[in-house]
């Protein structure tokens, strides 16, 4: 007898109810059998999907890392000037928190363990890692076309994509903290116009 075809959708299932059970109850009281409730399967079928907690873990890294790097990619695809495409770059992935809604709440988690990666030398095996080398790529080409195009001045472009992301995993911690989303959509809009007449030839 040939063995049972997995069903393809159901790792985006497990995945999506682990955010909801690691965001209420954090990653190290979820249990496997809370997340299997969660996704109405059985605990047996998590493990035929997944061998562990902690892998289930990085594939939500894997997930949410991949969604911001798709969606940023997407931009050069689009008619926008390098301006343009810096600016929805920053807003799109800064606004992507009122989209993630529990997944934000394990966010404290995924930069930890990325950091006990790093620390361990294990980072390039990390879909944080990975993720954020895309993302910077990202930008820098933006950067580049930029400066080509006469809209950005000269510039360090390792520093100012730094000063970028860190820009917006900034107001993102920053909304975490103060849960007002007008005052946090009156800063953005100040805070991206700052940061973009900083880059003006």
């Amino acid at each position: 007898m040939s063995p049972l075809k997995k069903d393809p959708a159901k790792p985006e299932t497990i995945i999506r109810a682990a955010i909801h059970v690691f965001a209420r109850d954090g990653l190290e009281k979820g249990k496997i059998a809370d997340i299997a409730k969660e996704a109405n399967i059985g605990k047996g079928t998590v493990y035929e999907y997944f061998s562990s907690k902690e892998e289930i873990f990085h594939a939500i890294v894997d997930t949410l890392m991949g969604d911001m790097v798709d969606a940023s990619e997407k931009l050069s695809s689009m008619d926008l000037t390098p301006k343009q495409m810096l600016h929805t770059f920053m807003r799109m992935n800064t606004e992507i928190i009122f989209e993630m809604e529990d997944a934000m709440l394990i966010m404290t988690e995924i930069w930890a363990q990325g950091a006990r990666a790093i620390m361990r030398g294990e980072h390039e095996e990390t879909g944080l890692y990975d993720g954020y080398k895309k993302m910077r790529a990202v930008v820098v080409k933006i950067l580049k076309a930029g400066v080509a195009a006469g809209e950005f001045r000269e510039m360090n472009y390792d520093g100012v994509t730094t000063l970028c992301l860190a820009f917006i995993d900034g107001f993102v911690w920053q909304f975490m903290l103060s849960n007002d989303q007008a005052a946090f959509e009156t800063a953005l809009i100040e805070g991206v116009e700052s940061f973009m007449n900083g880059l003006e030839p």
